[in-house]
């Protein structure tokens, strides 16, 4: 199965809320923000490695660089070992290239860079 179903639909429309609501109107979303990041980052190491999570992936990595790069939230990511996850279960995982995206880049090069 290539393409996103219902529910991976729905999580990625979930998580692009909660980055709007991050980035517009943070005041009333603050106290359910640790919540939500935690959810969020959960969601995210538990994310497969195939296309139709593609999407999942990259709004839910947005959503947690917006905290990362604003100091008020620098709480939220200073456990001991949060670093050591972000590398090892975010970033590495999503700079593997995989047959897929060998297929779309050979497809079209330029449409696999934009």
């Amino acid at each position: 199965e290539m393409q996103p179903g219902p529910i991976d639909n729905v999580q990625v429309s979930v998580v692009q809320n909660l980055n709007l609501y991050g980035n517009k109107d943070e005041e009333p979303f603050l106290p359910y923000l640790p919540q939500f990041t935690s959810l969020v980052w959960n969601l995210l190491m538990n994310v497969t490695p195939l296309a139709k999570h593609d999407a999942l992936a990259t709004i839910s990595i947005r959503f947690l660089s917006s905290l990362i790069g604003k100091l008020m939230h620098r709480k939220l990511f200073e456990g001991e070992g949060t670093l050591r996850e972000i590398f090892g279960k975010i970033v590495i995982p999503n700079l593997t290239i995989r047959e897929i995206d060998e297929e779309r880049f050979e497809d079209d090069p330029a449409e696999f860079i934009l």
